[in-house]
Order: structure tokens, then sequence, then C-alpha cells
């Protein structure tokens, strides 16, 4: 008798136990999954502001949603998409998507392809998706809805586009982890490779309207350089107007932080601070080296340079008083800035320039009285477009230390310098 009830105890706990398991399968197997579908693409579309496109939806059977080949269009139309996803999990169920309340608590995204775009004239194409959240006002009676959202990405591809400063960046095998809620989203922590070379990011953003904030940290190591960093000419000026078959190796150490009542004044206040060393790196075409060919003789074809620099950036301006570059063992010391706008201003210490001087620019030189010596410190002025090597001031022609020997007005200008350098070196 005792067996016979333990047997119908062990039926009915397997049957309570089978029973929500089975109708769970059911509406698995049936459930409205194309109506599903229409309703979620229409709450993202009305979220963002953009076409969405959504291969299909299906259920978990362990609870969940798949979105399977999402897509969300730029404000053109769905045919340029800045977000794709292979496949994107949201812990939400069906039951509250019939009731339409979409607010997942975590989201899994695997094969993510993530465009962020700045336009020549400055405005970026996801601008209206990162407004600036208003916080409810005090003594209100809105209660705003518990939002916090987990994410993980893997598997990601994120392109990274700057028409004002011509740079494009390719960050491949994405992953990482990180969480948003109200206007603060956090960047635990963002690896994968740019060019060959790993890179990790941590980041906070807080978009609190009248009192954003940014925090950043971004480390690269051994990454080969491509024309599309051109972004680089503003922390190492003698790149700028280099040939397009520019390469090397960077390593690259960047922290930023800011705070402002809205994105523009955010910009504006960015400090920070940052290493960055290039090794190996061809500047053959660089301006820079040309302008130096003028004075110094670099018959080496191949102008393979390391370089080390610590800058400060503040003031829209970036800073270094520790730019070193080593450019066929001529070291070359650098102290100036760069400011956002292109304008460059520097000076430059040449270590054993008088040596490297071609004989016929010794021969001239020494006719006008000119202290050779006082040619180890020259600057370099103009725009990030546009250079001049100068000597006090004066730039220096090719024409001036021909061998013929230097035209009238050259001669001119080489005697003023003369006396411009005596003068300096009588204060």
């Amino acid at each position: 008798m005792a067996i016979r009830r333990w047997r119908w105890t062990v039926r009915l706990l397997v049957g309570l136990i089978l029973i929500p398991v089975l109708l769970w399968l059911v509406v698995v197997v049936v459930a409205p999954t194309g109506w599903a579908r229409r309703q979620v693409v229409a709450a993202m579309e009305a979220r963002s502001g953009r076409r969405v496109g959504l291969e299909r939806l299906s259920v978990c059977p362990l609870g969940g949603i798949h979105l399977i080949n999402l897509e969300i269009g730029s404000p053109q139309g769905r045919s340029d998409p800045w977000l794709k996803a292979a496949d994107l999990r949201l812990d939400l169920s069906l039951l509250q998507i019939f009731r339409g309340r979409l607010h997942p608590r975590r989201l899994e995204a695997d094969g993510v392809q993530l465009r962020i775009l700045r336009r020549s004239d400055g405005t970026v194409e996801l601008a209206d998706l990162i407004k600036p959240i208003q916080e409810p006002a005090r003594g209100s009676t809105a209660v705003r809805v518990a939002d916090r959202v987990a994410f993980s990405v893997r598997r990601g591809q994120v392109t990274v586009i700057d028409e004002p400063t011509e740079t494009r960046l390719q960050l491949e095998e994405v992953e990482g982890e990180g969480s948003s809620e109200g206007p603060l989203t956090l960047v635990d922590h963002l690896r994968g490779t740019l060019n060959g070379g790993p890179f990790r990011l941590a980041a906070q953003l807080d978009r609190t309207d009248a009192a954003m904030s940014l925090e950043a940290q971004f480390r690269a190591e051994d990454v080969a350089v491509d024309p599309g960093m051109k972004v680089l000419r503003y922390v190492v000026p003698i790149l700028a107007g280099a040939a397009a078959n520019l390469n090397g190796r960077l390593h690259a150490d960047l922290y930023l932080q800011g705070r402002g009542a809205s994105w523009n004044d955010l910009c504006q206040a960015l400090v920070g601070q940052g290493v960055i060393a290039l090794k190996s790196i061809d500047l053959q075409g660089a301006p820079l080296v040309a302008e130096l060919s003028k004075l110094v003789d670099l018959a080496n074809p191949r102008r393979l340079a390391s370089i080390q620099s610590d800058f400060l950036i503040k003031d829209r301006r970036v800073t270094t008083d520790h730019f070193t570059m080593n450019l066929l063992r001529l070291p070359i010391t650098m102290s100036g800035w760069t400011d956002l706008d292109g304008r460059i201003d520097y000076e430059m210490k040449v270590e054993g320039l008088t040596g490297r001087l071609p004989e016929r620019a010794r021969r001239v030189l020494g006719e006008l009285n000119l202290d050779v010596g006082s040619l180890t410190t020259l600057t370099l002025r103009g725009t990030l477009n546009q250079m001049a090597v100068q000597v006090n001031g004066v730039p220096i022609h090719g024409s001036m230390l021909q061998e013929s020997g230097p035209r009238r007005d050259d001669r001119e200008r080489l005697r003023l310098l003369g006396r411009q350098l005596r003068d300096r070196l009588l204060r």
C-alpha cells in the first residue's frame, strides 16, 4: 500500500514538472513569431526614429528571444545601415511583447557591425541617438522605469570614420561587456584588434542634461600604421602631408576626460594625456624630411625613423615637451603644439646638424659669416597641410645653398639671418 502511494506521489510530481515544460514547448512551437517580429520592429523604429530591418525572430526554449539579421538604417534610409547584428538575444518573453513591455535587462550581440561617422561638417551620424537625457525635476511625481541593461558583444566589427581629419579605423574581433542605465553608460572592457595589433578600451559616459561627462582610456600595441590614421598628425606633426604609403608600427596609451553642459562644451573642455611610440616608421615623402634634406645630407633613400612622444591635451591643443625622433642617426627633439584647427608651432633641436651639412652649404654659409652652430635650433610652423622649416623665422630654401651659390635675393636673406642669429647670441 505504501509503495502504491509512493508511486502515485512520484507520478504527480513528474506531472507537475513536465506539464509546464510541455506547455512552454507548445508556446515556443506555435507562438505567433511573425506578429512578435512586427511588434519588436515597430518598437525599435519608434525609439530610434530609423527604419529597422529584421529577417526573423525566434523564441529560445530556455527563455528570451533571438533577433536574426537585424539592421538599423542611417537617417537617409535602410539601404545604408549603421548597425548590423547577425544574432541579438534579449531576455524578453512573448508575454512581455504581448503586453508591449519591451524593456530587456540583458542584451547579447554576436556578429555586430557598427559604423561611427563624423561628417566633414562636424555633425555626427548618431547624434540624435545619443542626445542628453533630462533628469526629472525636483518634486516631480514622475517615476522613471528601471531600465538598466547589461550588454555583451562578441565577434564585433567597428568602423570609425572621421571626415574632418581624414581618418578611417577598422576595429576587428571586438568583444566586451558593459551596462546602460538612464543617462549613464559604462564600458567595463572592450578589446579586439586594430590593424593586427591588440587594443583595449574602457569608458564611462554620463548624458545627464547640463551635466555631461566622459572618461575613457585606450591602449594599443604593435598596430600597423596605414594611410587611414591621419589623426596621428595631431600628435606626430612630422607625419603631416606624408605619402600614402606611410607604414610602421604603433604603440599608444591615451586617457581622456571632459565635462560640459552640452556635447559641444564637453568636446571643447576635453583634457588628457598620452604616450605614443612609432617604430620603423617610413618617412619617405614626408614634407619635413624634404625640408631637412635642403640642409642635411640624407643620402639613404629609405627614411626609417623611430619616434617617442609624451603629450597633453588641453585648451583644444595637443602639447608636448618630450618629442624625440631618430632619423638616420640624426637625433631630433621637439617641443610645441598642434591645435585642433590644424595649426602647428614647434621648436626643433637637431644634434650633430653641422656635421651633416653638405660642403657647398658650409662654404656658402661661411662666406656670409653665418654662425653654423646656431643651426641646431630650427622651427616648424604652419598647418598640417602646409608647413615650413625655418631658422630664426626665415625659411631656408634649397636654392640658397646650390653649388653655384645663392641668388642675390637669397644672399640678402641669408645675410639678414646671420645678423639676427649673431644678435640673438650676444643678448
